[in-house]
């Protein structure tokens, strides 16, 4: 079973490179971003991950700021197969095999975490690019968890929000065993943990359901601080 699912994940990392190559340069944006959602959403269902959307999208769904709390590297296929959007991640994340490729090719903002007032730096880019109709997609909590509960989110970026008077979208995602309804460590990115330990905990647990919750937009008008805690009490209620 495990050898079977990662030759097919070898056949669609093949197939995503050969359609970069051959096919992605003629396309314009708009088709480019359909491309890389089927990209996504294929490799859920090649791992078996079932994913079940609750709430609605909004109507208008331009310049907002999407904060969700982070579980795993497939956080951003998910969020990804449901609709493009700009991510947020670790700057480490830019070198990782198949996936750090991903993240370039959907334009992610890369943060230096180590480097001093660079997630300021970050913040100014993420205003510019809301003011200019874009998505973006941070994980605020700064760090990935098992998923049982929701970190504390750390505010900086969400000033974003505030100096492009744009909108927070505060939105929960949750791993579930699809038998029991409880929710399932298997795919938590965590700790000291390599991306194929990663891939073989997911494998070895499917199937797997994965729940987006989408919450209520917030209006960026308040104090970044205050923006922040309400985004979070949203996500914890919405995973309850």
């Amino acid at each position: 079973m495990i050898v079977i699912s990662y030759l097919r994940i070898i056949e669609h990392i093949i197939r995503g490179f050969l359609t970069v190559i051959f096919l992605y340069p003629k396309k314009n944006l708009v088709e480019q971003q359909v491309l890389l959602q089927n990209w996504s959403g294929r490799l859920l269902k090649i791992l078996k991950i079932d994913l079940q959307v609750q709430g609605e999208i909004p109507e208008n769904f331009q310049s907002h700021l999407i904060v969700c709390n982070h579980i795993s590297w497939l956080d951003i296929h998910v969020i990804n197969a449901l609709f493009p959007v700009r991510f947020v991640a670790k700057k480490e994340v830019a070198s990782w095999p198949v996936f750090g490729w991903f993240a370039k090719k959907i334009n992610t903002l890369f943060i230096d975490r180590q480097k001093i007032g660079h997630s300021k730096d970050v913040s100014v880019q993420m205003a510019t690019a809301l003011k200019a109709g874009d998505r973006i997609c941070v994980f605020p909590e700064g760090t990935s968890s098992d998923g049982l509960s929701v970190l504390k989110f750390k505010p900086n970026l969400f000033q974003a929000v505030i100096d492009s008077q744009t909108i927070c979208l505060p939105t929960a995602i949750s791993y579930f065993h699809p038998l029991t309804g409880e929710f399932s460590t298997a795919t938590a990115f965590i700790g000291d943990m390599g991306l194929l330990e990663s891939i073989n905990n997911t494998i070895k647990n499917a199937p797997l359901q994965v729940r987006l919750s989408i919450g209520k937009p917030i209006q960026g008008e308040v104090a970044r601080k205050d923006l922040s805690d309400k985004a979070w009490q949203q996500i914890v209620n919405l995973r309850k």
